[in-house]
């Protein structure tokens, strides 16, 4: 979700959000979103969902401001960071997130520390030492900040939420990339909203 609005903030696309619980049985919104997950986007006669195709969307239909580097090259490999990052990322690292916080926010009972210890220790460390080999040094990936620095850097602020830090002796460039990304002013803002409304 923080993805599609980052996307949609840095193109100063004028929008509605419109909270709705993971697994809705709303049947509006199942209209939206089959799958029953977030996000999805309603834009007049279209409904769609699934952030990398509402981000998609955004990006053609809002081309001015773009979330995609320029060269064909760049946007496959853009894409692909997308795409790692939606994927492998978000599974080793919202183990966090749902177990620390989800379920305290929930109340879904007391976290399972064997799982929470068995991803930290076993399968965290291969994705994270990949993250380490191919974020900049400085800056973004590209020219600007993308829809790749915005999709690798959601999972890791979620993970934070539920008390994962990142080890900086072992994943230096990545605990600077992501403070970089976190200080974008579309970050900043969308991350205040969240701490507001978390209370």
């Amino acid at each position: 979700v923080r993805k599609v609005l980052a996307v949609a903030t840095i193109k100063g696309i004028d929008f509605e959000h419109e909270m709705v619980f993971p697994g809705s049985d709303d049947p509006a919104y199942r209209k939206l979103s089959p799958l029953g997950k977030i996000p999805a986007l309603e834009d007049g006669d279209l409904g769609i969902s699934d952030s990398s195709v509402i981000c998609e969307y955004l990006e053609e239909t809002y081309p001015e401001i773009s979330v995609l580097p320029v060269s064909a090259a760049d946007r496959a490999r853009c894409r692909w960071i997308e795409e790692f990052a939606d994927s492998r990322w978000v599974e080793c690292t919202a183990v966090f997130f749902f177990e620390n916080f989800v379920k305290k926010l929930m109340g879904l009972g007391e976290p399972d520390l064997e799982k929470l210890a068995d991803v930290e220790n076993n399968v965290l460390p291969q994705f994270a030492d990949y993250v380490e080999s191919i974020v900049p040094d400085e800056g973004f990936f590209f020219d600007y900040i993308t829809v790749a620095d915005i999709a690798l850097t959601n999972p890791t602020i979620n993970a934070g939420y539920g008390g994962l830090t990142l080890d900086a002796a072992r994943w230096p460039k990545s605990v600077a990339y992501f403070e970089r990304v976190k200080a974008h002013p579309v970050m900043v803002q969308l991350m205040e909203a969240e701490k507001a409304m978390l209370g």
